[in-house]
């Protein structure tokens, strides 16, 4: 078992519904809200890595540059939510 924080896949991917270009990332439930911080302090819940569209432009090369600006909350909101041992 590895005890290392797996890279964040963060992928800049074509649409094929409209031409269009998008950022896809893994990102916390409990950070976007999906899943009670609070549940899972009590340990009634856990938080999971979804992913999902961060950004969507109308060229690779405009993703690309969303992303190199905003990477550090993108990853920030990769990091899933963990509770101290008590």
């Amino acid at each position: 078992m590895s005890l290392k924080t797996p890279k964040l896949e963060i992928e800049i991917l074509p649409r094929e519904s409209d031409g269009s270009w998008q950022v896809a990332a893994p990102i916390s439930s409990v950070r976007i809200g999906e899943t009670s911080r609070d549940l899972v302090k009590r340990r009634q819940a856990v938080d999971y890595l979804r992913c999902l569209t961060v950004y969507v432009g109308k060229t690779e090369k405009e993703c690309k540059k969303w992303l190199d600006k905003n990477r550090t909350l993108v990853v920030k909101l990769g990091i899933p939510y963990e509770v101290g041992s008590s």
